[in-house]
This record gives structure tokens, sequence and C-alpha cells, in this order.
């Protein structure tokens, strides 16, 4: 079977599968570190849960939760970059907050500049 190491220089490594030992987080301290750094991939942080929406400059933004991030560390990105980035997940926020403040006033604007409905 083979390994790969999870920080530089990522050297991979042959192993015999039974000299492998199952990974207990909560015995080495490290578990948060860890879940932390599952939550971060690609290059990017996934998306927990969207929050709110707002029009800033004529920009509609979405309140974003990030996964592994505490509440504090929310940030208003682009309605248009999450629609590229998690369309699903956007559109069916939208679907189910149409009747908050601004959320269909964003739809609206993202259908007119996307050329299709959400």
């Amino acid at each position: 079977m083979a390994t790969e190491q999870l920080v530089p220089p990522f050297n991979e490594s042959v192993h015999h599968a039974c000299r492998l030992k199952l990974y207990s987080e909560a015995a080495n301290g490290t578990a948060e570190d860890l879940l932390e750094q599952a939550a971060y991939g690609e290059g990017g942080f996934h998306v927990e849960d969207l929050l709110a929406a707002r029009v800033v400059d004529g920009q509609h933004q979405i309140l974003v939760k990030w996964l592994g991030l505490e509440d504090e560390e929310a940030s208003w990105e682009p309605a248009l970059n999450l629609y590229e980035d998690v369309p699903v997940l956007l559109r069916k926020w939208v679907l189910s907050h149409e009747h908050d403040d601004g959320v269909d006033a964003m739809r609206q604007a993202l259908e007119l500049t996307l050329g299709h409905p959400l």
C-alpha cells in the first residue's frame, strides 16, 4: 500500500498493509489541527452555511459560515462567486430564503447577469 506524507516534501512510500495502524485522534492532541486541515481543501475553505444577504456598492453579497472556522470568521462573499463555486447550495438557500430582505432582489440580479434562472 502506498502512503504519502501530509506535509512537504510529500514523499510517497510503499508499506505492507499489515504494518499500518489505525489513527486515533484523541491520543495525541492533534485532533483539532487535523480537523482544521481537513476542512481546508483544494485551495480554499468549504462552505458550511449561508447566513444572510446584503448589497454593498451595488454588489450582492452573502455572509458565509466556513467549515472548521469559528462563527466570528464568517465573511461576506460576492453572490456571483458563490454561484460559481457552490451553485446547488446557493440555489437551495435562495429558494428557502426568498422572502428574507434582499434575497429576491439578489436572485433577480443574478438571473439577469447569468442570463438564465437559478
